[in-house]
């Protein structure tokens, strides 16, 4: 898959329609220990499709993340549709060689008020210990008992995974029922020390293009100390030149969905 820096890529990802190409990796390691290169593939993929709106949302589309899914074996069991927050939980269909599960988050999309969660960067605390993000916080509340339900049926290897703001609430929920193992993309930090500390436990990896700002973001300074829990995978740098007509800058390219299932082939070899 070649990297791609329109516009289009960056501010409407769910517009593709090559999910889950011929490029398609051996199926999903759920015994892996440690940083699986494969398995971050899977779910850069299934990061990629969340922002893909079909009729679960009033919206005809040609082709449902469902039709992209079974191209892979896997199915959409729920969606979750909150009025500031879509998540899916996506299964392996009966028969599949690996079989597991993946709750999937939606990063930023749609209407202009769903951006002030991401700025309400005050830190408060967290039942399970530390400090969060406040506006993350708000946003995996409102959805989480919706979602804890069927998580508790499940008894499939579970993943959870999302891209920006997505992985900022795969790691949240990661503290409320853990999984096997959270993969974000792109993801922004989302607490304090004492918080990463309380997910030591749970195999939690940020896949983070080098130029990617919003893996920056919030700031960290001396009121407000935010660090991003589990461990960082750094994509290596590839060059782009940048054309200014029609392409994002190399600091907002890279942290397109597309563009990070691109650049995975590099982190195979980190």
């Amino acid at each position: 898959m070649a990297a791609d820096h329109s516009w289009q890529a960056l501010l409407n990802p769910g517009a593709s329609d090559d999910f889950f190409g011929i490029e398609q990796p051996s199926g999903v390691n759920v015994d892996a220990n440690g940083f699986s290169p494969v398995n971050a593939w899977w779910m850069s993929e299934l990061s990629r499709l969340i922002y893909r709106r079909d009729q679960t949302e009033g919206v005809t589309s040609k082709f449902s993340r469902n039709d992209f899914l079974a191209r892979a074996g896997l199915i959409e069991r729920h969606f979750f549709n909150h009025v500031h927050i879509q998540a899916a939980l996506i299964e392996t269909v009966s028969g599949a060689p690996s079989d597991f599960a993946a709750l999937v988050f939606r990063g930023t999309a749609g209407r202009l008020s769903n951006w002030r969660f991401n700025v309400d960067i005050l830190l408060c605390p967290w039942p399970s210990g530390g400090m969060v993000h406040r506006g993350f916080s708000h946003l995996i509340n409102a959805v989480w008992d919706a979602i804890a339900a069927p998580l508790g049926n499940l008894t499939k290897p579970l993943f959870y995974t999302g891209h920006s703001l997505g992985g900022a609430l795969a790691t949240l929920a990661a503290s409320l029922h853990a999984p096997r193992a959270v993969y974000t993309f792109g993801a922004p930090r989302i607490g304090d020390a004492a918080f990463a500390r309380h997910l030591s436990k749970v195999p939690v990896f940020n896949v983070v293009n080098p130029r990617d700002i919003v893996t920056q973001l919030p700031p960290t300074g001396r009121r407000a100390r935010f660090v991003h829990a589990g461990t960082i995978v750094k994509n290596a740098d590839r060059f782009t030149p940048y054309r200014p007509l029609g392409q994002a800058p190399a600091f907002l390219a890279d942290h397109a969905p597309l563009n990070y299932t691109a650049q995975l082939p590099m982190a195979f070899k980190n």
